[in-house]
């Protein structure tokens, strides 16, 4: 599956978690399973993947809680992150 598959895939999981249509447990399965099979991956990209799935993770952990998680810094990372993956791969 080329990059920029895998990149969309991420891409529609984080519109839908936006539109609060979505989790954030959902946008960090997505972020590991499809950001782990990119190609051509600086080191530096590759070491955020945990660091940003576990904080939705977290996030998730407050929202089942009953409290409110603070995603949108952790999304802001995200679309960070998303600009800088290898795409014509």
């Amino acid at each position: 599956m080329s990059n920029q598959s895998l990149i969309a895939r991420i891409e529609s999981c984080l519109k839908r978690v936006q539109a609060q249509q979505d989790t954030a447990l959902a946008l960090a399965d997505s972020i590991r399973g499809n950001g782990k099979a990119l190609e051509a991956m600086p080191y530096a990209l590759i070491k955020e993947i945990e660091g940003m799935a576990m904080d939705l993770d977290i996030a998730q952990w407050h929202d089942d809680d009953g409290f409110v998680p603070e995603l949108g810094p952790i999304l802001l990372r995200v679309e960070d992150w998303l600009a800088k993956l290898p795409r014509d791969v």
